[in-house]
């Protein structure tokens, strides 16, 4: 296929991103290799790929652009193909959120972060100058999603801006499910700065809500917390147990798509998190073991190495360094140079501190050490 005597306006777009920044094609694909963390192509196929893309012969696949968007401060898309007719501004957001949350899953936040924001500031623009609430939904879903990013990222202030951001767009849509998924985040997020008081105002304003099973049991996980941070533990269990009870019912046609990370993984995540709260660290230590090994098969990777850091740092407060350094050698150090997690990073950091303090072995406190450099 030859080349169009006229490149696209994508193509023309990236030509010109490149130029800005003074690279040539093999520094771009120096860049994105780098960004890529595992890249699967070389860097002298990449610099092919990337005049072929600049000369308009190939279309740029989804997950390039969104890494070329990282690297070179673009929108991802302004890196896509002209459709036949134009994709409404609410499609290209809650497209470019769908991709976001796809590469966080691989890759980690603290890459992304960028982009992310950069997509729920266009997506806000849009909805200001469209004024319709389908748009603002979008709106809403990408500041979400940011928000997301920015809280995994370990950058709370700017989370916490941006979901309460979410939470007011998507009330100028009318979008109830979106305002749910930000509540909701918001009620974590308290829990992760230890605000058991603003949790549970926040999950009992839900819980006021005619909601499903699913998404009750979303809101009384959250109050579980709460409850686990004012020092009422075995209330918080009790609550966790009414969340779990209305799991068993199974998704009803009113839940949205969002739901279905409520797992039993995630079940003995918080009901570790609310023994790690009241310093129960031998529960806790057995709670996030099996949080691991009753993951969902999936392809996704950084949940698991959560789900591990977690045990890991649970195991070094009671000071079982064998056993920290089995977690760190089998579930954390094979992911390093594939995710970057900000909250992980800062998590293990914390483990390291302990052992440091403890004189553990030199060899654990070496891996610990290449954790947090790898993160």
């Amino acid at each position: 296929m030859s080349a169009p005597s006229h490149p696209q306006p994508w193509a023309r777009a990236l030509r010109q991103a490149r130029i800005e920044h003074g690279w040539d094609p093999h520094r771009l694909a120096s860049e994105l290799q780098r960004a890529d963390h595992k890249p699967s192509a070389t860097t002298e196929s990449l610099a092919r790929r990337i005049r072929d893309w600049e000369r308009g012969k190939h279309h740029i696949q989804e997950r390039y652009r969104l890494l070329l968007a990282q690297v070179l401060d673009l929108d991802a898309a302004d890196l896509a193909p002209e459709p036949d007719e134009p994709t409404p501004q609410n499609h290209r957001a809650r497209q470019t959120s769908a991709h976001i949350i796809a590469l966080n899953e691989i890759h980690g936040s603290t890459d992304l972060l960028p982009l992310a924001v950069r997509s729920a500031h266009t997506a806000l623009a849009d909805a200001h100058t469209q004024a319709t609430s389908d748009m603002a939904s979008a709106a809403a879903e990408a500041l979400q999603v940011a928000g997301w990013i920015a809280f995994d990222a370990d950058e709370h202030l700017l989370a916490r801006r941006l979901t309460s951001a979410s939470v007011l767009t998507a009330r100028v849509g009318s979008d109830r499910a979106a305002e749910l998924f930000a509540l909701s985040q918001l009620a974590m997020h308290d829990a992760h700065e230890h605000r058991p008081e603003n949790a549970r105002t926040v999950s009992e304003y839900a819980l006021s809500w005619n909601l499903t099973p699913h998404m009750e049991a979303l809101f009384l996980l959250r109050l579980a917390r709460a409850h686990g941070q004012s020092n009422s533990p075995d209330r918080a269990v009790r609550t966790l147990n009414r969340s779990r009870s209305l799991l068993q019912e199974g998704p009803t046609t009113g839940d949205p798509p969002w739901a279905d990370w409520l797992t039993d993984a995630e079940l003995h995540w918080h009901e570790a998190m609310i023994h790690a709260d009241n310093e129960r660290w031998f529960t806790a230590t057995d709670l996030f073991e099996a949080a691991y090994r009753s993951r969902p098969p999936s392809p996704y990777r950084r949940s698991a190495l959560s789900y591990a850091a977690h045990h890991a740092h649970a195991l070094a407060q009671v000071g079982s360094w064998a056993s920290v350094h089995e977690v760190l050698s089998t579930a954390v150090l094979p992911e390093l140079g594939g995710i970057r997690s900000g909250r992980t990073r800062a998590l293990l950091a914390r483990a390291q501190t302990l052992a440091w303090q403890d004189n553990a072995p030199t060899a654990i406190q070496d891996a610990l050490q290449m954790a947090t450099a790898g993160l």
